[in-house]
Formats: C-alpha cells, structure tokens, sequence
C-alpha cells in the first residue's frame, strides 16, 4: 500500500482484523467510519501505528470519549475524525 493513499476497510471488519493492519507501519490515512463490530479494545491497539495522519471512526460504536482521549496522548500528530 503506497503510504499516502487512503486505506479503506469494509464495514465487517472485526478486532481481529485491525490486528493483520499493525504491520503496516507506513500507513497515513484509515477509514474505519462505520464499523459496528470494532470495540474501543481493538481500536486502542491503533496507536502503535505512529504514522498514522488520519483516522476516520465515525459512526463507530467503539468509538468512546475515552479512546479519542488516548489517541491524543498517543497519537499527536493524528487528526481523529469522530
């Protein structure tokens, strides 16, 4: 995946599948908007993706006050998208 293109998940994506995108440390932009199946647990492992610009979690029940909070402590530089 070129590192500056949006990376697009389908809507039935699960906890075990943000796992397989972990390894994919140049991404920049994630669309996860709505994706009811993903828990505020599976979402926190996003942070280890440090170059992460963009994430998209809208409309996704996951989603918590909380979480957005640990994204901004651990992912600075990337624009959360509620």
């Amino acid at each position: 995946v070129h590192p500056l293109l949006p990376f697009h998940v389908l809507y039935q994506v699960q906890d075990f599948g943000l796992k397989h995108l972990l390894s994919m440390g140049s991404l920049r932009l994630l669309s996860l908007a709505g994706c009811p199946l993903l828990t505020t647990t599976g979402l926190s492992g996003l942070v280890q993706l440090q170059e992460l610009e963009e994430l998209e979690l809208t409309n996704c029940p996951g989603a918590t006050p909380e979480l957005f909070k640990y994204f901004s402590q651990h992912l600075p530089c990337c624009m959360v998208i509620e």
